[in-house]
């Protein structure tokens, strides 16, 4: 079953088309990965779906077009973690971003609960966001706040998740372990990516779309998609696959 539809999406700037003609499913309970080139349009994919940019009758969350879902009940079902989400919060300590992502579900009028906070509390555990708990986030290296900004996505414990280069900026062991996360996550919810960490991708996604230059080169199943072939034609050098502790690595 489909949680997520994009049908025959197109997007220009002026004379510059962005986006041209995407059409792909996404199937519930999956972790799907957007890959391609830079400024194929995998950001901007992401922002149509996240409702940063108007969809048009062009996407569709479990057969409703998103933009017919009022905003807080979409807040409560997708949530969204994308590179230029830092907004206005320099200020801020790392626990008050995490607690922004209960926000959807905060009742007029009233604080955040005790639940609330003993959710905020262990996605900032599961991410390796605990220590930062009162820091300010504009003390914070990349990799500090990236921890942080994925931490309060989890916090929104969304049905579908939206995540825009997370693994940018986090050394080795918070990538890999991003990645487990979002791999238990998916247990009970969907994942959909941009990552440019192919092998990341071959290991963790189900399924891949494949992108280039604004068109949709292909989509399916991982393995059938993320092959040497297929990658140096979409990026233009060539790729080697290696097998390792049955891990799949991809490296051009």
């Amino acid at each position: 079953m489909s949680i997520l539809s994009v049908k025959n999406l197109s997007y220009r700037v002026g004379e510059k088309e962005i986006l041209h003609d995407i059409s792909f499913d996404v199937e519930e309970g999956s972790m799907t990965c957007i890959v391609g080139p830079n400024g194929c349009g995998k950001s901007t994919l992401l922002s149509h779906i996240s409702r940063k940019l108007p969809s048009k009758m062009n996407i569709y969350y479990k057969g409703k077009e998103i933009e017919e879902i009022p905003r807080k009940e979409y807040a409560r079902k997708v949530a969204v973690m994308v590179q230029q989400g830092m907004g206005m919060v320099g200020e801020l300590h790392a626990e008050e971003v995490v607690l922004m992502g209960r926000y959807p579900f905060k009742e007029r009028f009233r604080d955040y609960s005790k639940h609330d906070f003993e959710i905020v509390r262990r996605v900032m555990e599961e991410t390796g966001a605990m220590p930062l708990q009162g820091e300010e986030m504009r003390h914070m290296s990349g990799g500090e706040k990236q921890r942080v900004l994925i931490a309060k996505a989890f916090a929104q414990e969304p049905q579908l998740l939206l995540m825009d280069e997370p693994t940018n900026h986090l050394d080795v062991k918070y990538k890999l372990q991003l990645m487990e996360n979002l791999k238990a996550f998916h247990q009970h919810g969907t994942v959909v990516v941009v990552l440019h960490d192919l092998s990341l991708a071959a290991r963790y996604c189900d399924h891949v779309v494949l992108m280039k230059k604004g068109r949709l080169i292909e989509k399916g199943r991982t393995e059938d998609i993320l092959t040497p072939e297929k990658l140096g034609e979409t990026f233009e050098v060539p790729f080697h696959s290696a097998v390792h502790d049955g891990k799949r690595y991809l490296y051009c």
